[in-house]
């Protein structure tokens, strides 16, 4: 992952965090079934995470980071470009909570 590249949108850094992700995973040697087994998740959820397509809770990522032996702040060693991030309009739809 070139860890110059600037996030511009949310979906960018979705897509760059979960890179980050599946890079570590494959240099560990973990299948897919492997982490998400550890993280005690469905590993079609995860490979939705690993694709961008997903923006879990920050304890699921905690749990990823952890599994993967590596901080937090690791996961998301990223720069976003502020001033084009907070003109974007958001490209990720939240998931709608039943209460």
């Amino acid at each position: 992952m070139d860890e110059r590249k600037l996030a511009r949108t949310d979906a960018d850094l979705l897509k760059m965090v979960g890179a980050r992700i599946r890079e570590k995973r494959l240099q560990l040697g973990l299948s897919l079934r492997d982490l998400a087994y550890s993280v005690g998740m469905e590993s079609s959820n995860l490979s939705v995470i690993e694709n961008g397509k997903s923006n879990p809770q920050l304890l699921t990522y905690a749990k990823i980071a952890a599994a993967l032996h590596m901080d937090l702040s690791e996961l998301f060693a990223f720069s976003i470009d502020v001033d084009v991030f907070n003109e974007m309009p958001n490209s990720y739809q939240p998931r709608k909570h039943v209460k």
